[in-house]
């Protein structure tokens, strides 16, 4: 008897290791996620009081939405911990969701923010000050919030977009109807996508044209940043479009699939797993878009009180990409 219940108990604890291995991601996600961001705030909001650029105002954007991603997901570990509260209330379970997608909404368009901003000072440096002003870029986020409020809360405001009653445990999929996901997949995911592409296409196309330029005119002295320059914008793209599709991409695709495929079973761990990836990009995106920075990257360093040039330093060839300028993000 003695030993059955002892296999007993150790079978349970094996049924229950994917569980409580999520819990503890869910756990650290909600400590870095909010952390990193957060020390970001800080060091543009240090930076703005030196130097101000409104490049600087929206990546304070992206990380405040990182930082509701961050926060999120300590609501996530907290139902972890208290034996899955929202899986058995279908209003919970949408304010959950709801509030979950609502920051992920604002992260996504406020990366295209960033890289309409730094589309427009390279494609147009002369008009670049009046056509972004300190009031258009106010009025560019509050139309960003708004929208991402009211898209992340469709199924609160629309009862045709919710299910009548929860199936199954809490989830985007069991709380809301497939409408709502293809509005979320091809109203905000696959459009966003595709505009980063273009924009950083663009981009690049620039930086290569000005290359040129500069050659035929045998300034040999800028050729050297024009090289620079030039494979800035090319990393940029690769690294802005791999992390938007690494992180969010099988999560969307998986939904699409659940959603076109009734007969389909999706494994209650591989959702909560491709779900973790994508809020991982919360927590890559301060490195990929500020720590990388020349200007924000120093800051820190004086923030942490670190001494030397070389302590807070991406490794060359992701430098290259990254670099503070207006080229890239």
């Amino acid at each position: 008897m003695q030993g059955t219940s002892k296999a007993n108990v150790s079978t349970s604890l094996l049924n229950k290791m994917p569980t409580i291995v999520y819990a503890v991601l869910h756990v650290i996600l909600s400590i870095f996620i909010p952390s990193a961001n957060l020390l970001v705030i800080i060091v543009i909001c240090r930076l703005k009081k030196k130097r101000s650029s409104r490049n600087y105002v929206f990546i304070l954007n992206l990380a405040a939405a990182d930082l509701l991603v961050g926060v999120m997901c300590i609501g996530d570990a907290l139902d972890d911990a208290t034996d899955a509260l929202f899986d058995t209330n279908l209003f919970l379970c949408l304010m959950r969701i709801c509030m979950g997608i609502t920051p992920c909404i604002g992260s996504i368009l406020t990366l295209l923010l960033v890289s309409l901003d730094r589309y427009l000072a390279v494609k147009l440096p002369l008009h670049y000050p009046s056509l972004v002003s300190k009031k258009r870029v106010i009025l560019s986020l509050v139309v960003l919030w708004v929208l991402s409020f009211l898209v992340g809360h469709m199924p609160l405001i629309s009862s045709g977009l919710r299910q009548k009653d929860l199936n199954g445990n809490c989830g985007l999929l069991s709380a809301t109807k497939s409408d709502y996901l293809y509005i979320i997949c091809f109203g905000i995911f696959i459009p966003a996508l595709l505009t980063l592409v273009c924009l950083h296409i663009s981009v690049g196309k620039i930086a290569y044209l000005q290359h040129k330029q500069i050659q035929r005119s045998c300034l040999h002295a800028d050729i050297s940043s024009a090289h620079l320059r030039y494979f800035k914008a090319l990393r940029t793209i690769l690294i802005v479009i791999v992390c938007f599709i690494v992180f969010w991409g099988p999560y969307y695709g998986t939904a699409i699939v659940k959603a076109t495929c009734k007969s389909c079973n999706l494994n209650p761990l591989l959702r909560d797993s491709l779900l973790l990836l994508g809020e991982m990009n919360s927590l890559i995106n301060p490195f990929v878009y500020s720590l990388y920075n020349k200007d924000i990257r120093t800051e820190f360093a004086r923030l942490m009180k670190c001494k030397g040039k070389g302590q807070i330093r991406p490794c060359k060839s992701i430098h290259l990409a990254t670099a503070n300028s207006n080229i890239g993000i």
